[in-house]
């Protein structure tokens, strides 16, 4: 028995000495350490590597003004993303990306930019069958573009840019990576201590960084909207000499069409001897300066050409400028009216009595680009509004009714026309056509 007790108190020693040697190897290390803050020795944890990213993100639009409409402008879906923009109309286009910046340290930690951006910008427009054409790409190296659109249609914005970026290829510079103590400690050093510092060095000393192009890129629709008044040709014909008038009003239409959209709405001659066959009013647009006006400095242009645009039915080429206006403020559409009488650069239609004649109209929009003519309602009407009948398959009057002064009892005719676009544009004539009465002889249209 003495013997199982003598055994179990050795056992009880040496488990007593296992705990103070195991409380004294835990206690060790937090003295250490409270040492070394007390000494202020403290090692630096190893930084994580700067990671620099291939792609940086990038947001695109145009800078808020009054003239960027609504995402619901003229029924456009709230939840598209197009931009909508008015044609003529300047716009800056502005970007946010983090390669644009003064600072890359957003980039990543550490990061610097090693060299000034590279920076596209790109426009493409759609074409009739859909297809993306692209009209400018220029590499401006700006953060920011600005420009009309000098078209109506549907058109995308692209920004581009690439960027030199570098990074320390191991962490903060001069700072130990795993254990040891300061590697610029100069007892260490001069002992010939491991030197710890894994950052590559260059030949001049120089930490060397990683070096990459971080690139960024985004587009943006654009739906620009058509706030031009279509051009309008109207052409009047009398069956008088030798011309051969036209037997129908299609066949007169037929004989413009080509014309109107070769010379984009402008009149085919200034030449009033080119107007022998038949006499035509034109309103357009203008010439380049009149049509890149700003819609609200627009104006349109009203030429008229030929014999029957005077009483005496002498030829001539004519060509001023008249207004045009809001129609419509909410879809910001556009009218061009043009009313005729004395004090109008269009006094008015003179045609003779006992000579039959016809007329016809046609339209183009630089919605498509003046792609194709399109028909235009016309007439001729009383002062009441009421449609003066065709005499067959042209107009024929008997009476004069000019001078005014002296035909007071004779009905008033006025000739009316309307042409607009499928945005809402419109171009408008109302002037007033005249009776006649010259016992002259036409030759060839020409009053001799």
């Amino acid at each position: 028995m003495k013997k199982i007790t003598g055994f179990l108190m050795v056992l009880a020693v040496l488990f007593s000495f296992s705990v103070m040697i195991t409380a004294e190897e835990t206690t060790a290390p937090a003295a250490d350490e409270t040492a070394a803050a007390a000494s202020g020795d403290e090692t630096t944890a190893p930084s994580e590597e700067s990671v620099l990213p291939d792609n940086a993100d990038m947001t695109l639009g145009m800078k808020s003004e009054d003239n960027v409409m609504p995402a619901t402008f003229r029924g456009g879906d709230p939840d598209s993303s197009l931009v909508h923009c008015l044609e003529d109309v300047y716009y800056e286009k502005h970007e946010h990306s983090l390669i644009y910046k003064e600072d890359a340290a957003e980039l990543a930690d550490g990061a610097k930019f090693e060299s000034d951006p590279n920076i596209t910008w790109d426009t493409k427009v759609k074409d009739a069958d859909g297809n993306w054409k692209t009209l400018t790409s220029a590499n401006t190296n700006m953060a920011a573009d600005g420009g009309k659109f000098y078209a109506p249609g549907e058109y995308q914005i692209g920004n581009s840019g690439a960027r030199q970026v570098g990074a320390s290829s191991s962490g903060a510079d001069n700072e130990a990576i795993g254990e040891g103590d300061d590697p610029t400690d100069d007892e260490e050093e001069a002992a010939g201590g491991d030197e710890t510092d894994t950052a590559l060095v260059d030949e001049n000393g120089n930490t060397e960084t990683e070096t990459k192009t971080v690139t960024a890129q985004q587009s943006m629709g654009v739906q620009v909207h058509d706030v031009t008044s279509p051009d309008l040709w109207v052409a009047f014909q009398e069956g008088a000499g030798k011309v051969d008038m036209a037997a129908t009003e299609q066949e007169l239409k037929g004989k413009m069409m080509d014309k109107i959209i070769s010379t984009l709405g402008r009149p085919f001659s200034t030449n009033a001897d080119d107007y022998a066959e038949a006499s035509y009013m034109f309103i357009d647009e203008g010439d380049e300066t009149e049509r890149d006006r700003v819609p609200f400095e627009k104006t349109a242009r009203l030429s008229v050409a030929g014999a029957l645009f005077n009483e005496r039915g002498a030829p001539k080429f004519e060509s001023k400028a008249v207004d045009s206006r809001t129609l419509d403020e909410e879809t910001m559409t556009r009218q061009v009216h043009v009313a005729g009488g004395e004090k109008s650069a269009l006094k008015g239609v003179f045609v003779r009595r006992n000579v039959p004649f016809i007329f016809a109209a046609m339209a183009v929009d630089n919605g498509d680009n003046r792609a194709k003519a399109g028909e235009v309602a016309c007439r001729i009407e009383k002062a009441d509004g009421t449609e003066v009948e065709k005499d067959g398959n042209s107009y024929l009057f008997r009476v004069p009714n000019f001078p005014r002064d002296n035909y007071e009892d004779q009905p008033e005719y006025f000739f009316v026309a309307k042409g607009s676009d499928k945005s809402g544009n419109l171009t408008t004539v109302r002037t007033p056509l005249y009776v006649v009465d010259i016992q002259a002889s036409f030759e060839g249209g020409r009053n001799q």
